[in-house]
């Protein structure tokens, strides 16, 4: 009995012995392995400042509210993505590698005046620096130091994320905007001015006339300016706006923001080449884009506006009207969702669908007049054809078809007045033809009908 209490004595100590010592003694062991690893021991979110100097320049770098400013050579923004990349660089590596070294062999690594040298400060006043000189000659790693006889093997990335040229280091959008916030762009360019205002989810243009804007070619100049970025500076100061075409700039963008209408903008220049000059309203250094960041901006009003003919909701329609060359087809959808003819003949849905969808995004070629006082000369007085589409008997739009011009033809819709045309190969889309909407009812075989 007294050996077999003995022995759970020796089984529990041995079982503590290894819970202790060889799990939670090795979890330590390692935690601590890991912690002697770091090349910093910091959050990156804590760093409040950077200062990267080498033997040809300095930059300095502090956090603000809106981010990461550039405080030395210039002061500008700083483009957030390099700047993160490096913290997360920075506080993640890991010394591969220690090097015990004497104190006049430090020129052999590299870590001399030649080094590249990283300083930071945290919020808590807390200051660090590496000091980050050659590559190995085996491996992806650079030796770095604290200038003292230990010399660490880090991965070379931590170098290269530090040693960048100040325009890869700064801001390079053209303008700083909420693109959701925007509720109003004013756009002077070679080809007019334009104004558009944002009327709930839509855009109108209010100049040169009032219609429907392009969704698209709205969020093309939004885009653009959001997510395009510029090639490089020229200068640093506005003082050579002149010289760069900015004075009287050919490109002028102004964007209200808000229901305050806050106001931002930028002017561009005349292309020189490949190269257009540009400068953000509240920002003093001059940039450069290439000709194709113009395209949004370099629209006419056809381009501008919406060339949509007809706006209805497809699911309310139950009866349409087509009218040409002297034929009447009445299209109407019963109770149980199937399109017939008014004479009771079933219809192919997928033709009807397919003429919803024709109407539905029929786009004008050209706009030949708005409200014109006179329809004879486009043979509307008299229309050569007619569609109307029904919610039950409620009209939902209507469009007429006037007179062919070349392989054009005039139509209008009359609650938007306006005179378009339309390609004349859409008719065949627009008016299909009766044996072609029928559905084609299957006949008895002879087999068929003696079963019956």
């Amino acid at each position: 009995m007294r050996k077999t209490a003995i022995l759970f004595i020796l089984a529990v100590a041995l079982a503590a012995y290894v819970y202790f010592y060889e799990i939670k003694g090795g979890e330590e062991r390692q935690k601590e392995k890991e912690l002697a690893e770091q090349l910093f021991r910091m959050d990156k979110d804590s760093v409040e400042s950077i200062t990267i100097r080498s033997l040809l320049q300095t930059f300095r770098f502090e956090r603000s509210e809106d981010g990461w400013l550039i405080k030395e050579p210039v002061e500008t923004m700083a483009d957030e993505s390099p700047v993160s990349t490096l913290l997360r660089s920075l506080t993640t590596a890991k010394k591969t590698r220690t090097i015990k070294i004497k104190a006049d062999e430090l020129s052999d690594y590299g870590l001399d005046r030649r080094a590249l040298t990283v300083k930071f400060t945290t919020k808590n006043g807390v200051a660090d620096s590496i000091l980050l000189g050659d590559k190995t000659s085996i491996g992806a790693n650079v030796y770095a130091g604290r200038g003292d006889t230990l010399v660490y093997l880090v991965p070379q990335s931590v170098k290269s994320n530090a040693d960048k040229s100040l325009f890869d280091w700064r801001d390079k959008k053209t303008i700083h905007f909420e693109k959701a916030k925007v509720r109003q762009i004013t756009l002077r360019s070679p080809k007019g001015r334009f104004t558009f205002v944002k009327e709930g989810g839509d855009w109108k243009l209010t100049e040169p006339l009032e219609t429907k804007a392009e969704r698209s070619a709205v969020d093309g100049i939004l885009n653009k300016l959001d997510f395009g970025r510029i090639k490089s500076v020229v200068a640093e100061t506005s003082d050579k706006a002149a010289k760069y075409g900015l004075t009287k700039p050919a490109y002028r963008i102004e964007l209200f923001s808000g229901a305050e209408k806050a106001k931002s903008g930028l002017s561009f220049s005349r292309p020189k080449g490949n190269t257009v000059y540009g400068k953000d309203d509240v920002r003093p250094h001059i940039f450069t884009v290439d000709t194709l960041f113009l395209e949004p901006f370099n629209k006419d009003l056809f381009g501008y506006r919406d060339k949509k003919i007809l706006d209805f909701e497809r699911d309310k329609v139950n009866k349409i009207n087509l009218l040409y060359e002297d034929t009447l087809l009445t299209l109407v959808k019963d109770t149980s969702n199937v399109w017939r003819l008014n004479s009771g003949e079933k219809l192919k849905s997928w033709k009807v669908n397919s003429l919803l969808s024709s109407l539905s995004s029929l786009k004008a070629e050209k706009f030949v007049e708005e409200n014109p006082p006179y329809l004879m000369p486009y043979g509307l007085v008299n229309p050569e054809g007619q569609i109307e589409l029904f919610a039950g008997d409620d009209p939902l739009v209507k469009l007429d078809i006037g007179k062919k011009k070349k392989d054009m033809v005039y139509v209008r819709n009359p609650r938007r007045k306006q005179v378009v045309t339309i390609k004349e190969s859409k008719l065949k889309d627009l008016f299909p033809k009766k044996k072609d909407l029928v559905e084609e009812v299957k006949k008895e075989t002879s087999q068929e009908a003696d079963k019956s």
